[in-house]
C-alpha cells in the first residue's frame, strides 16, 4: 500500500494539489470579440420577455405534466427519464427583439411544475434551424417555484464561479403571456454548446445531465445525452465507474484519469457550503458532466440550483452540516482519510475565496431592490420575509461548518443509497363526505365521513372511516387545501390518505391527476398515542374528483379518489 507522502506526490504531479485561486477550469474564455449574449445575462437588468402563443397551445403546454409513476415505473434505470413536454409555436419579443416561429414548451421534473406559471423554455430554432436571438439559440426561464425568494439561483451560481467552477450565468426576467402578466422568471443560461464554448477549447464532447442519476453499475443509463445523441456509445460514464471501483490507496489518481478531479472537489465543496441538497453530492441529481475531448476527463457543471441555502428536505438532522456523500463518488473520496483531508481542504478554500458574506449580502439587497417591483410591489407575497432567510444562512453557514471540521472531520453515516425505483404495495379507494375546516381546529373523526378499501399490504378491519378537508397547518404562509380519509383501526391507530390540492384546482366538478404536482397522495399510519406517523406507501398514479370543493369555511366538500399505492426507495 502506498504511503500517504507517496500519494500525495502523485496527486501532486497530476495537478490536484493546486490551490483554488490557481485552478482556472471555471474562467470563461473572453473569445475573439464581444459576447453579443452578455447583455441578456447583465446581472443588473431585468430583461423583458413577451410571448404570444395561440391560446389553446398555451393552455395545452402549461397542462402538460408529468407523474410519480412516469419517472420511477417499470423501465426504472433503463433510460433516462422521458419527458412529457411539447414545443408549440409562438412569437417571441426579448428587450425589443422579435422573432416569430420560436418553440415554446414547459420544463421541470417535479418540484418545479406548475400549470398557472409553468417554466418555460424558448428555443429559436427549434422550427426554423438556424435562428439565434443575441448570438443564442435558447433561453431557460425558471418559475422559482421553489424558491420564493427568487434570489438563490443567481447566488448559487455566481458562488460556483468564485470557486472556479464553471457556471451558467443567471439573472431576472418579467414575463408577459398573451398580454397577462406572468411575474418574474429567473433567466438562467442554458448548459449547451455555446456554454461550452465560453469555458472549453472543444465542444465536441459528450454534454450528460444527471437526474437521480449516478455513476454505478446499472444507473449510467439514466444520463441524458445533451450532444451527439445519435451516438449510443457511453463508454465515457462506465470508465469513471470502473474507476470507482479502485482501492482507496489508487483511488484518487484512477478517478482523476476520469474526471477533472481538482474541479470536482471544488464542486462538491460548493454544493455543501450552498447546501445543494437537491444536487449531485446530496441527491445525485440537478447537475451535468461534460466529457473534454482536449483533456479526456469529465468536469461538472451544476444546475437545478433553487433549493439551496435552507433546510435540507433530503437528509435527516442528525447527518453532518459539512460533508454531503450521497454521489458514489464523493461517498468513495469522503470514505478514504486521505482524499477525506482534500475535501476538507478545499472545503476551507472554498470559504475563504469564493463565500465572501460582505459582497454577498450586497448583491442581495441589490437583487432585492431590482426584482420586488415585479414580484411583491404591494408587500404581499412576503418576498422581503423570504430574502432575509437567504441573508440568515449567508450570515451562519461559515461558523456553522467550521465549528464541525474544527472538531474533526465528521463520519458519513450512509451507505450508497438503493435504486431510485419504487415497489407496488397495492391499492387504494374510496370516497369523503365532509366540511372544510380552515383552522385545523375539528375532531376529525366529527368533521364527517369516507370509505376506504383496497388491497394494500396493510390487514386491518376498520372500526369507523371519518373524512376531514381543511389547511395544512404545517405550512402556515403557502398552505393547501387537503382531504384525509382516516380509518381507525381495533389497535387504536389510524390509517389516512391524504390528499393535497393546489388552491387553484381545489373547485367542484373536477378531476384531477395524483402525480406529485398538481395532487399529493400519501397513505400513513398514525399512532396517536405517541404521535409517531409511518409512511406505507405514496399514491403514484390515481385520481381524485372533486364533487364539491371551497377552501372555505364550512363548505361542503366531497368527492372520490382512486390510485396504486408504492414504496419509493429514495
Amino acid at each position: 500500500m502506498k504511503t500517504a507522502p507517496t500519494r500525495f506526490l502523485v496527486l501532486f504531479a497530476a495537478g490536484l494539489a493546486l490551490p483554488l485561486a490557481a485552478c482556472g477550469a471555471g474562467e470563461p474564455d473572453p473569445g475573439p470579440g464581444p459576447d453579443p449574449s452578455a447583455p441578456l445575462y447583465d446581472p443588473a437588468h431585468l430583461v423583458e420577455v413577451r410571448i404570444t402563443i395561440d391560446p389553446a397551445d398555451w393552455d395545452a403546454l402549461r397542462n402538460e405534466t408529468r407523474s410519480i409513476s412516469d419517472i420511477f415505473g417499470d423501465m426504472c434505470l433503463a433510460d433516462p427519464f422521458g419527458s412529457p413536454f411539447n414545443y408549440y409555436a409562438g412569437t417571441v419579443t426579448i428587450d425589443g427583439e422579435t422573432l416569430a416561429n420560436v418553440g415554446v414548451r414547459k420544463k421541470g421534473f417535479l418540484g418545479s411544475l406548475d400549470t398557472e406559471k409553468p417554466s418555460l423554455k424558448l428555443k429559436f430554432d427549434e422550427f426554423v434551424p438556424g435562428t439565434e436571438l443575441f448570438g443564442l439559440d435558447r433561453v431557460t426561464l425558471n418559475n422559482s417555484k421553489s424558491d420564493a425568494s427568487y434570489v438563490n439561483q443567481c447566488i448559487a451560481y455566481s458562488v460556483f464561479a468564485a470557486a472556479g467552477v464553471p457556471a451558467p450565468r443567471c439573472n431576472f426576467a418579467h414575463v408577459v403571456v398573451n398580454g397577462a402578466d406572468a411575474g418574474l422568471y429567473v433567466n438562467v443560461e442554458a448548459i449547451d454548446k455555446e456554454l461550452l464554448r465560453r469555458f472549453y477549447d472543444d465542444d465536441e464532447g459528450n454534454l450528460y445531465e444527471g437526474t437521480l442519476s449516478d455513476f454505478r453499475d446499472g444507473w449510467t443509463n439514466t444520463f441524458e445525452k445533451k450532444t451527439n445523441e445519435d451516438d449510443p456509445d457511453r463508454s465515457d460514464l462506465e470508465r469513471v465507474t470502473s474507476a470507482l471501483a479502485a482501492p482507496d490507496a489508487e483511488l484518487a489518481a484512477a478517478l482523476d484519469q476520469t474526471i477533472d478531479l481538482d474541479e470536482f472537489l471544488s464542486f462538491w465543496a460548493t454544493e455543501v457550503v450552498i447546501l445543494h441538497a437537491d444536487g449531485y453530492s446530496g441527491n445525485t441529481n440537478n447537475f451535468l458532466v461534460y466529457h473534454d475531448p482536449t483533456t479526456d476527463r469529465f468536469a461538472f457543471l451544476p444546475w437545478g440550483t433553487d433549493y439551496v441555502m435552507r433546510t435540507n428536505p433530503f437528509q435527516s438532522a442528525a447527518l453532518p452540516t459539512s460533508v454531503m456523500a450521497t454521489g458514489a463518488i464523493a461517498w468513495r473520496l469522503y470514505g478514504d482519510a486521505f482524499t477525506r483531508g482534500m475535501y476538507e481542504q478545499r472545503l476551507r478554500e472554498v470559504l475563504d475565496t469564493a463565500w465572501n458574506e460582505s459582497a454577498l449580502l450586497a448583491d442581495i439587497d441589490r437583487m432585492e431592490a431590482l426584482i420586488t417591483p415585479v414580484a411583491d410591489p404591494d408587500g404581499s407575497a412576503g418576498l422581503a420575509a423570504e430574502i432575509e432567510v437567504v441573508r440568515e444562512f449567508v450570515r451562519g453557514r461559515r461558523a456553522a461548518i467550521l465549528a464541525e471540521i474544527d472538531a474533526g472531520a465528521p463520519d458519513w453515516p450512509l451507505g450508497l443509497r438503493d435504486e431510485p425505483c419504487f415497489e407496488i404495495l397495492g391499492n387504494v379507494s374510496g370516497t369523503f363526505d365532509t366540511t372544510f375546516d380552515a383552522n385545523g381546529d375539528q375532531d376529525p373523526f366529527s368533521a364527517g365521513t369516507g370509505t376506504l378499501a383496497g388491497t394494500l399490504e396493510v390487514d386491518a378491519m376498520f372500526q369507523t372511516v371519518a373524512a376531514a378537508a381543511g389547511f395544512d397547518q404545517q405550512n402556515p404562509t403557502d398552505p393547501s387545501p387537503q382531504v384525509a380519509v382516516l380509518g381507525l383501526r381495533a389497535d387504536g391507530t389510524v390509517d389516512v390518505v391524504l390528499l393535497a390540492i393546489v388552491p387553484e384546482l381545489f373547485l367542484p366538478g373536477t378531476t384531477l391527476n395524483i402525480d406529485f404536482t398538481n395532487v399529493f397522495g400519501g397513505v400513513f399510519n398514525i399512532d396517536p398515542a405517541t404521535g409517531v406517523a409511518t409512511t406505507i406507501g405514496w399514491i403514484i398514479s390515481g385520481t381524485v374528483t372533486l364533487d364539491e370543493a371551497s377552501a372555505v369555511e364550512g363548505a361542503a366538500v366531497s368527492g372520490s379518489y382512486a390510485g396504486n399505492v408504492a414504496l419509493l426507495a429514495l
